[in-house]
């Protein structure tokens, strides 16, 4: 449960930390994190090179594991109170930036995505991304502009033309349709500062879809997994849109999420 002081500084930067998970917790989602990203699925997603993963999408669809974990009280609970009402899930996907391999999510915000390609109405989303490896300097950690999300949804021009069904890929890779250029984020940079986000395993992280935000190429030897759970307002559906995009990227069954019950977690 978060306190007023707490959403205040959510509302106030576009980001917070909320309650960890437990280390027993913490393993389990790495152990199957790693499992997904063997799994061939049609929300299995490949780095430029053809063959390392770049994140998989839709596993609390499949995963009993992942299925608990978008009901967790320490997750599902702090995005009801963010957004002031029942929450579905919109999207779940689980990032795996791998060792020297990962590479750039450019600078972007989540929002025009779903509201261009989506038909989402309005920003009435968090996201929630929970670190299942430490996130340091030198393993492509998220970077945020605090503050940006209070500029509204920024004017970005499409990169690409392309439509049809398989448009939606370019929305996953490491170059976004609707990624932010030097001129803009120079100017967005006056008033704030790129700023890290570093912490342990477990650390969970709410964001606002209209925050600024991005992450380089991972350094290090060793991989920064991470989850990232979108909570989307019940009464925000999508709407009808040309060539949808498939439900792994954005669900179209608005039923409320569940929350397990108090003090329950994800090894029962």
């Amino acid at each position: 449960m978060l306190s007023y002081e707490s959403i205040d500084l959510y509302r106030e930067d576009g980001f917070l930390f909320a309650d960890p998970l437990t280390e027993k917790e913490t393993d389990l989602l790495r152990e199957q994190a790693d499992r997904e990203f063997l799994r061939d699925s049609p929300g299995r997603m490949l780095e430029k090179d053809g063959f390392t993963v770049r994140g998989v999408h839709g596993s609390h669809v499949v995963n009993s594991t992942f299925a608990r974990l978008v009901r967790h009280p320490k997750i599902v609970t702090p995005a009801t109170q963010l957004l002031g009402g029942p929450v579905y899930v919109h999207q779940f996907k689980i990032n795996a930036k791998k060792a020297l391999t990962g590479d750039v999510w450019p600078w972007h915000q989540d929002y025009i995505f779903w509201n261009r390609g989506d038909g989402m109405r309005r920003p009435d989303v968090v996201n929630v991304a929970v670190l299942l490896d430490e996130a340091t300097d030198l393993n492509g950690p998220l970077l945020v502009l605090p503050g940006s999300h209070k500029c509204g949804s920024l004017e970005v021009a499409r990169r690409t033309t392309v439509g049809g069904d398989g448009a939606w890929r370019s929305d996953i890779s490491a170059d976004l349709d609707y990624a932010i250029d030097a001129p803009l984020l120079s100017k967005l940079t006056e008033t704030t500062k790129v700023t890290a986000i570093k912490g342990p395993p477990g650390s969970i992280l709410l964001f606002d879809p209209l925050l600024v935000h991005a992450s380089g190429v991972n350094m290090a030897p060793y991989d920064r997994r991470m989850i990232l759970v979108t909570y989307n307002r019940v009464d925000n559906p999508l709407g009808e849109v040309p060539s949808p995009r498939p439900d792994f990227l954005a669900a179209r069954d608005n039923t409320p999420v569940r929350p397990l019950d108090p003090g329950a977690d994800l090894l029962a």
